[in-house]
């Protein structure tokens, strides 16, 4: 995958989480005024709207914490998943930079060790 993609992706993670905040902040707005007019609904004693807020109320209260739980863990783990992509693709990289200065320190160390011979002599 192309970094472009990837930070397209993120991006659009991003997004997601952010419409993800502002569902929850309208699910707690919705939820204060529905128990403000089931309150209201008891004191005017018009028990049918307070059963029908009570319905509304749990419809939203089950979709906020649906949205809170799924939504949310499905985000992290998607960017959990590209994480990993990405790192498996410099890992083999790494390791030929390893090899690499590894080698150079064993030349390094087998020049060190000519000159040490080189001058006992």
């Amino acid at each position: 995958m192309s970094e472009s993609t990837e930070q397209n992706i993120l991006s659009r993670l991003t997004a997601l989480e952010q419409k993800m905040s502002n569902l929850d902040n309208t699910s707690n707005a919705l939820i204060d005024e529905l128990e403000s007019l089931q309150a209201v609904s008891r004191e005017l004693k018009i028990e049918s709207f307070v059963d029908k807020l009570n319905e509304y109320l749990e419809d939203v209260v089950n979709i906020k914490e649906d949205l809170s739980c799924k939504i949310s863990d499905e985000i992290e783990n998607e960017q959990m998943k590209r994480m990993i992509e990405t790192r498996i693709k410099t890992i083999p990289d790494d390791i030929e930079s390893l090899k690499n200065e590894y080698s150079d320190l064993r030349g390094k160390l087998a020049e060190l060790r000519d000159e040490i011979s080189k001058s006992k002599k």
